[in-house]
């Protein structure tokens, strides 16, 4: 099997003046290969090394049989696209000058490859003497793609782009953006300083992340908003980076904002969260993992909403959420478990009605909270999610937990 310059140069990454073999004579892939390197006078390295003495530098001869070897690693379909990049050099040895008008031989044996290592010997030979020899090793990566940026984009230079990241037409990324791997921006989307976006996002037209918190007490100082990998950024969602130097917007992976939502300063949202149109989350909100929030819907701030949790539509939300609950109204009232989102969790009809009971302890008996958790705690070891629930509403609380429905025939005050 033999290689010409244009089949090499499909394989190797190297272009001039690195690219240091001219020709593939001989090779059997997985066991060995004959490359030759013609030496010229008109070697741009000659310049300098020496103008009086020419000759070719030893890491070039190391260089041009590392060459020789990645083009008989890398001639496999199965690596095509990689890069070999050296690791290490053992018992290299130069015998000889090699000087203009020197034709190299170069013999390499491939001696062990598996996963991204592999490891040759190699020698290089003029008139059949060897003038350098050596074992070589070196891993094999991914080529690094080059950014999808539309020419009306602006992308600020210390912006870190992952590979295959795509910007859309006049989106601008401001300075110290970090973006993972395959994330999509739309068109007119702005994403400011101090932002981090993982993998595999897509983020659509006109949204805005990363702007500085609607907050007086915010006084320019750095802080972030640190996004997780393959959330849905619907159009002019706006997601506020926090008050507070080196605090944290954290929004998890997995997560689906639709159209206009709000998400302000210093917010914490988990996994999996949904968040219909038009609702707005005030600053320092928690959002468990699972959560559903419903569209137009305000939250207040430092109002937690639990795992597993449904906010139904058109709801004012003012206090905490307990996990797996299913909460409406303006006010918000807890109107019974989220059996639907408890299913989709995998739970079965027995946990559900585990769940149930707990709800019943919390809502539609005399017992105040405390006292339910207690009630709660004697049952929790059959099923983990009440240890989640009992933990929530133990844990300290700015806004209280969210109150039950008032019965219409106790509740109510006969004199009004």
């Amino acid at each position: 099997m033999t290689l010409d310059i244009k089949e090499i140069l499909n394989i190797l990454p190297h272009r001039y003046p690195m690219l240091l073999i001219d020709r593939i004579i001989e090779m059997e892939p997985g066991k060995y290969v004959v490359a030759i390197k013609n030496v010229s006078i008109n070697e741009p390295f000659f310049n300098g090394h020496f103008p009086d003495f020419p000759v070719m530098p030893g890491v070039l001869l190391v260089e041009s049989m590392a060459q020789a070897g990645g083009a008989l690693v890398l001639s496999g379909e199965s690596l095509s696209g990689r890069v070999a990049f050296f690791t290490s050099m053992n018992h290299v040895k130069f015998r000889k000058p090699v000087v203009p008008g020197d034709q190299l031989r170069i013999e390499v044996e491939l001696i062990r490859f598996g996963g991204s290592i592999a490891k040759i010997s190699a020698k290089a030979l003029v008139e059949g003497k060897v003038v350098c020899e050596g074992e070589l090793m070196f891993t094999l990566t991914e080529v690094p793609s080059k950014p999808n940026i539309h020419p009306t984009a602006s992308v600020h230079p210390s912006a870190i782009l992952g590979k295959d990241v795509s910007i859309g037409p006049y989106s601008i990324v401001g300075k110290n953006v970090i973006i993972g791997d395959r994330t999509k921006l739309e068109a007119h989307v702005l994403i400011e300083k101090w932002t981090q976006i993982g993998d595999d996002c897509h983020i659509h037209f006109g949204a805005v992340i990363g702007s500085p918190p609607q907050d007086t007490k915010y006084e320019g100082e750095k802080s972030w908003v640190v996004m997780g990998d393959r959330n849905v950024i619907r159009e002019y969602v706006t997601i506020n980076r926090s008050t507070g130097k080196n605090n944290i917007t954290k929004i998890g992976s997995d997560c689906l904002f639709l159209t206009n939502v709000h998400i302000a300063h210093n917010c914490e949202l988990g996994d999996h969260v949904i968040i219909a149109n038009a609702t707005a989350l005030g600053g320092h909100t928690i959002i468990e993992d699972y959560a559903t929030i419903g569209g137009i819907t305000g939250i207040h701030q430092f109002v937690r909403i639990g795992k597993g949790s449904m906010v139904g539509g058109f709801t004012g939300v003012y206090q905490d959420i307990p996990p797996f609950m299913l909460c409406e109204g303006n006010p918000a009232y807890v109107r019974g478990i989220n059996a639907i989102g408890l299913k989709r969790l995998g739970m079965s009809v027995k946990q559900v009605s585990l769940m149930k009971k707990a709800f019943k302890l919390l809502y539609r008996t005399d017992l105040n909270t405390t006292q339910a958790v207690k009630e709660i705690k004697d049952f929790e070891h059959e099923l983990p999610e009440l240890e989640q629930l009992v933990s929530f509403l133990k844990a300290d609380t700015i806004r209280g937990i969210t109150k039950k429905i008032p019965d219409p025939i106790t509740d109510i005050d006969p004199s009004k």
